[in-house]
């Protein structure tokens, strides 16, 4: 049976001891909006890079994106008769 993953994530890569770690899609797209509120508040739009900071990956809240992530970088299980 496959697992459920009840949290996005927006990266997964394997550390140097071979254990998968992940960077949650929240915390993802909080820190990019946050950076980018910082660059454009030099020229007085930090509202309006925050706003595309938050909403430039949306899209890997789709589940199938999420089980491509999870899928590609080895945190997958096959369901029990084999298929993916």
């Amino acid at each position: 049976m496959s697992r459920i993953h009840t949290t996005a994530i927006a990266h997964l890569k394997i550390n140097e001891k071979g254990v998968s770690e992940s960077h949650t899609l929240l915390e993802h797209l909080q820190r990019v909006a946050d950076k980018a509120a910082t660059f454009a508040d030099e020229f007085g739009n930090a509202d309006w890079a925050r706003v595309a900071g938050l909403w430039h990956d949306l899209g890997k809240f789709n589940p199938q994106w999420q089980e491509y992530l999870r899928k590609s970088n080895g945190d997958y299980q096959e369901d029990t008769d084999g298929t993916d």
